[in-house]
């Protein structure tokens, strides 16, 4: 079949696939080409990708709200480009993508995919492998997947050719199907790579989870196992002898155990350890990577097959990281559609069902969803894990990424698979990894939401006096952890009432999509990837949670970095604060004081503190304290530290004022107040903020936390109580400015978030910090308390307190007894007897 004005002609076979042609001269001469590729070739190229990188780039936005892995919208840009689609209009296909012009489509993207498998090699850790006693359930979910998955894809190959049963196979056709049916096997036997189930964990917020971390492990595992059975594979069948398959196993084993080595001596001895490797080394590598490609296809194998296990192969360190930051991000994102484009032209949806019932189809692709997904939820259940779990671990394994559709590409270029076989196994990994973005991310809100219901939800108030305090520190720099550090100790850590602390370091996600793994401490089996990556961030920025290491005997620490976008780091926060059942999240903010309540230099105040919200605005650390005050699980503590560990060679009493005006916030406040008390190097000061206000109602919960509290500590020579009324908030200003002189360390005090009475702020809006609350905002921006560390806590999110009241109303008077870190409570009768004083005075 020809066609005018064309320079092709096509021939269709017998199985229904088609042969291109090409009409063209061939020169022997001693011009290069005999056509003006800038006058033809070019032009055509440059459109063809700039509408592929559009219409891709446009489908994975639009599959980002819909928790559909990239994959996805990768095959059905393809599919649409392709002749099943667009091509099937006549215009688009004769001037847009003609035959003649996908030559150079094909080679540029035959060339991507081998630097796209050379990059996904380099994401792979070996370490988590080696640790099989950490890993031993990891590597049961990859190989029963693998082993269950392999021979039921090949008896679904048999099952399509023949129609199950209907129709026989020719005898000649006999080792053509066998290799494809081979092909089938391989392709429906493989998850999705590393790197995308790694994206597709980060997205779902499941990375901090055991089961992530399993799911991370077994495809790791998977994708080692996968690259080996096609080489193995492509080795057998295109030589069809032994021989070439063990020159192609000692070369695997040459790299090894022999190049690796060699490429960490040098490494380490030319690459001066940390420095930044030159432009022009990267580039020798990447002509390497060429090389090796060349290598292995001419030894029978693929030729991604070299380029992956070099890749593998290679050192992590600052090589690594220095080949991914300048070459991912062009490959993977840049120049990778082009495959997918590939993949489209190829598909012919219209032989879906040829001469094939359709219910064939149907119960062939029905199958192969099944197959893996029913083995692993198998293996989830014999290792006893909740139905929720395996049935997410399972979705996750079933997931298919690249891997799958470089198989099926690699069989149709060996004309090993027809255009029906590669169809059906393509729309089959299509719809099972469609089906299963969404259905996780149903799971995973399903297993989350009604996790801590409102009545149960953690805080302080409610925690025994002679029970461990939970508390999860977010630390961003080393300050933040010594800062952090220097509070827990001063809050009276003991045997009988330990402070639990899980240190979590939020570290700002790159474009690498297993950057967002979570980095365990070093005494624990890391499920990583990209351990080179965090030891750079250890060298540049300093072991930020080594300070909570050997802390004392009533402070047990552990370790976590977490790697994500600063605006969803906050879902792992909450993620870990439900299934630690943490009581305290404890997360810091600075802010420098520029305004002295007095009047003078009002002007040169409000220029400062304009410059410096609008520096704050743009830090985006600052965005995760903002999402935590609107979703946190439990009680929020923000701490402004300004020196509260004093000088280290002459430690000191630490002086503490709490302000109490009234609310949940005020008595989670109080409650953390009352446990420092408890340490005798701590001398602390409590001040209720009086305002003359008839429409103000002090809660009667208040008032009994109040009777308690001076009921208890009236004989503590280190706790003191006093009231004062103020009138307006000049006169708030004015008291603030007096207790602040008095050289006090901290101060603490309630957020205050929701609460019915007059708040202590200024005149000026320029001084309104929402995220300090108004009093705190109040106090962190006095001189006279410029040297004042201040602790603001919040009880309930803002979501929870529906805007208005304490969040809790006249249930949290009756359902719950009222105790303190305090201890020396013998009954609830004594907790509620009314003191007889009111405590002790000091003079401001």
């Amino acid at each position: 079949m020809s066609f005018s004005n064309v320079t092709y002609s096509l021939i269709t076979n017998p199985d229904n696939t088609q042969r291109v042609c090409f009409n063209k001269i061939q020169s022997h001469g001693s011009s290069l080409w005999i056509d003006n590729a800038l006058e033809q070739t070019l032009p055509a190229f440059v459109l063809q990708f700039a509408l592929t990188i559009a219409l891709n780039r446009a489908l994975l936005f639009l599959a980002e709200s819909c928790n559909v892995p990239r994959i996805v919208p990768n095959i059905f840009s393809g599919f649409l480009l392709g002749s099943s689609a667009l091509g099937k209009w006549n215009p688009f296909f004769n001037n847009v993508f003609p035959f003649d012009n996908m030559l150079p489509l094909e080679t540029m993207g035959a060339l991507t995919l081998v630097y796209y498998a050379f990059l996904l090699g380099l994401e792979l850790d070996l370490k988590p492998i080696t640790r099989f006693y950490y890993n031993k359930k990891a590597i049961v979910v990859a190989l029963v997947g693998l082993v269950f998955s392999l021979p039921t894809g090949i008896g679904l190959y048999y099952l399509l050719i023949t129609d199950m049963g209907r129709k026989s196979l020719s005898l000649l056709d006999n080792d053509k199907h066998m290799r494809g049916a081979i092909f089938w096997g391989l392709t429906l036997s493989c998850s999705s790579e590393f790197p995308e189930v790694a994206k597709i964990l980060l997205d779902l917020k499941l990375l901090l989870t055991e089961n992530g971390q399993l799911a991370l492990t077994s495809s790791l595992i998977n994708d080692l196992f996968s690259w080996t059975l096609l080489l193995m594979v492509l080795t057998q069948l295109y030589y069809a002898s032994l021989f070439s398959l063990f020159v192609i196993l000692v070369l695997v084993l040459v790299c090894f155990y022999a190049i690796h080595p060699l490429a960490k001596w040098l490494v380490k001895k030319f690459g001066n350890g940390d420095r930044e490797f030159v432009e022009s080394e990267v580039v020798v590598l990447l002509h390497v990577v060429l090389l090796i490609g060349l290598v292995f296809d001419g030894l029978g194998a693929h030729s991604i097959t070299g380029a992956f296990f070099l890749g593998v192969i290679i050192p992590k360190g600052s090589l690594n990281n220095a080949i991914q930051d300048k070459a991912f991000d062009f490959v993977s994102v840049f120049m990778m559609p082009l495959f997918y484009l590939i993949i489209g032209e190829r598909t012919h949806i219209q032989v879906l069902a040829w001469e094939t019932h359709c219910t064939t189809v149907v119960i062939v692709i029905v199958l192969a969803f099944l197959v893996k997904l029913g083995c692993i939820f198998a293996v989830s259940w014999i290792y006893q894990m909740p139905h929720m779990e395996g049935l997410s671990l399972a979705l996750l394994m079933n997931t298919k990424g690249t891997m799958p559709l470089i198989i099926l590409h690699t069989a149709m270029d060996r004309r090993e698979l027809g255009n029906q076989p590669f169809v059906v196994m393509l729309l089959a990994c299509w719809l099972m990894t469609a089906i299963s973005g969404p259905i996780l991310a149903m799971i995973t809100k399903t297993l989350t939401t009604g996790r801590v219901p409102g009545g149960q939800r953690k805080n302080m108030k409610g925690t025994r006096p002679d029970s461990s305090l939970r508390v999860l520190a977010c630390v961003h720099s080393k300050h933040d952890a010594n800062a952090i550090v220097d509070l827990l100790k001063a809050s009276s850590p003991s045997v009988r009432s330990p402070i639990q602390v899980l240190a979590v370091e939020l570290i700002k996600m790159t474009n690498r999509p297993t950057s967002s793994l979570i980095v365990k401490d070093a005494r624990k089996p890391s499920f990583r990837s990209n351990s080179s990556r965090l030891d750079s961030i250890k060298r540049n920025n300093g072991d930020n949670l080594g300070s909570f290491d050997n802390l004392s005997q009533a402070i047990f620490a552990d370790k976590l970095r977490v790697i994500s976008q600063y605006n969803s780091m906050h879902k792992d926060i909450i993620n870990l604060c439900t299934r630690r059942h943490v009581n305290l999240i404890v997360t810091t903010l600075y802010k420098q004081a520029t305004y002295d309540g007095l009047g003078v230099g009002t002007a040169t105040a409000r220029a400062m503190n304009i410059i410096n919200r609008d520096h704050e605005n743009k830090d985006e650390k600052k965005i995760v304290l903002e999402n935590l005050i609107k979703e946190a699980p439990c009680c929020l503590a923000i701490f402004v530290d300004r020196g509260f560990s004093g000088d280290e060679n002459h430690p000191k009493e630490k002086k503490i004022a709490m302000f109490y005006i009234g609310g949940v916030d005020d008595r989670e406040a109080l409650s953390y107040a009352w446990r420092m008390s408890r340490n005798m190097e701590v001398q602390l000061t409590v001040v209720r903020l009086v305002w003359d206000n008839p429409e103000d109602e002090f809660d009667e919960v208040d008032k009994e936390y109040l009777k308690v509290f001076a009921h208890q500590t009236i004989h503590s020579p280190t706790v003191r109580y006093l009231e004062k009324m103020v009138k307006n908030e000049n006169e708030t200003v004015k008291l603030l400015n007096r207790i602040g002189n008095k050289g006090f360390d901290m101060y603490i005090i309630g957020r205050g978030h929701g609460r019915k009475m007059s708040l202590a702020q200024t005149v000026d809006p320029v001084l309104d910090e929402p995220i300090l609350g108004p009093l705190g905002d109040t106090l962190s921006d006095l001189n006279s308390a410029s040297k004042t560390s201040i602790l603001i806590f919040q009880r309930d999110a803002e979501a929870q307190c529906g805007g208005g009241g304490d969040g809790l109303g006249k249930h949290d008077v009756s359902a719950t007894p009222v105790r303190f870190f305090g201890g020396g409570v013998n009954s609830q009768q004594e907790m509620f007897d009314p003191p007889t004083t009111l405590g002790h005075n000091i003079d401001v």
